[in-house]
């Protein structure tokens, strides 16, 4: 059994900044061949995020990770030539993505009904932030903002403030990739089983809001509206996170027995705490959770994150460092599993995440490095359009190919 399960399978993708470009990376990762439609004249806002590889241009590191396995080609879809190029591309494709405003393929005369007519069979996947219909369908928005729309940041912040606190990532977007994909396949096994391909309309803040299903839920049926609570968790007490002995050291506990309580009242030499009956269950620990808190604090602040942390998990309690970005690029566990892959890339060798995922028999693999804006012209062109290699530069130096 091939390696890569995907590998017959060619994506045009229209898409741009982080969900589209997920989605792609996600069908490439298992062999997909996907390649990448942009343009200088309007790059792709992914490229353009800090940190950037050795300050050059275009080289974000996002995009090194976001866009490994991928095939990049230039188009002005503008020009006629471009267009043109596109519909080949499209005619030779069986998957085609795109996440541009609602419309806005319609316009360039790239929306499901014209790619129909140049391939049937397409599946088509459409990811907007409200969806291709409703009232709210044509808003502007970001990734960060559908999270205050799908109501992720109405109940997180800190207790005792009167403001909410956003994510500090726009975590819809590679939610509705991973969503995207999924989809994909399902249209492409429908498709297989038929033959006939489909359109797939994925709207951002409805993907959000899955992750709010408990507190909408709730609100739905019991009228309650769950507000943030800082650190702290319904099922389990203590919940939190406490400053150790480093300049920024943090560690991480979560208790939700009695057991588990004891552990951690051993551990921390308040035996006291343990043999009180204010403590002695998840509801009373609960009810006293600042001054459990604070006895917390005053125990961790004398010790070394990691070593407290192994000493917690050695008594079964929950518990480990908040990790730095240094820490966890350096954990042993992490690396032993393989979760940092090394690729060469044009401008030298770089290390980038792996997958996430490890099938026995069909594992997939980062097989290449982001390509650089229009890297893959003469490939592309030439071995699936049958373009002459001259006439690829050609256009090239015509900036058709840009």
């Amino acid at each position: 059994m091939t390696r890569y399960p995907l590998a017959n399978l060619r994506v045009v993708n229209f898409g741009w900044v982080w969900a589209a470009p997920i989605l792609g990376t996600t069908l490439a990762d298992m062999g997909a061949e996907v390649i990448k439609i942009e343009t200088k004249k309007r790059p792709d806002i992914i490229r353009l995020l800090p940190p950037l590889l050795k300050d050059q241009p275009y080289e974000a590191l996002y995009a090194h990770n976001t866009l490994r396995n991928n095939y990049g080609v230039s188009l002005d879809l503008k020009d006629k030539r471009g267009f043109a190029m596109a519909q080949d591309l499209v005619r030779s494709a069986d998957v085609v993505i795109e996440n541009f405003s609602p419309g806005f393929m319609e316009s360039l005369g790239l929306g499901y009904a014209g790619l129909r007519k140049l391939r049937p069979d397409v599946v088509m996947i459409s990811l907007s932030a409200a969806g291709q219909t409703g009232p709210l369908h044509n808003i502007v928005t970001y990734g960060n903002i559908i999270s205050c729309l799908a109501s992720l940041d109405g109940y997180q912040g800190y207790i005792g403030e009167d403001r909410p606190m956003r994510y500090g990532t726009t975590i819809p977007d590679p939610l509705m990739g991973i969503y995207g994909a999924f989809a994909v396949l399902t249209a492409l096994r429908h498709r297989a089983k038929t033959g006939k391909g489909q359109y797939i309309d994925l709207g951002q803040w409805e993907a959000g809001v899955t992750m709010a299903s408990g507190p909408m839920i709730d609100y739905a049926m019991n009228g309650r509206i769950q507000r943030w609570r800082g650190n702290r968790d319904e099922m389990l007490a203590p919940h939190g996170c406490y400053k150790c002995a480093g300049d920024d050291d943090w560690l991480t506990i979560a208790v939700k027995t009695d057991e588990e309580w004891h552990a951690l009242c051993e551990v921390m030499g308040r035996e006291d705490m343990a043999n009180d009956e204010r403590y002695g269950d998840l509801y009373g620990r609960q009810m006293h959770h600042d001054a459990i808190d604070a006895a917390i604090r005053e125990w961790a602040k004398g010790q070394e994150h990691y070593a407290a942390g192994a000493m917690l998990q050695a008594k079964g309690v929950a518990a480990f460092p908040a990790l730095s970005i240094q820490e966890t690029f350096l954990d042993k566990h992490f690396n032993a599993r393989n979760n940092w892959v090394e690729v060469e890339h044009r401008l030298g060798r770089e290390t980038i995440a792996g997958m996430p995922w490890r099938l026995s028999k069909t594992p997939g693999g980062v097989r290449r490095a982001a390509p650089s804006i229009g890297q893959d012209n003469h490939k592309i062109f030439c071995d699936v359009l049958g373009m002459a290699p001259e006439r690829v530069t050609i256009l090239e130096q015509e900036k058709v190919l840009y």
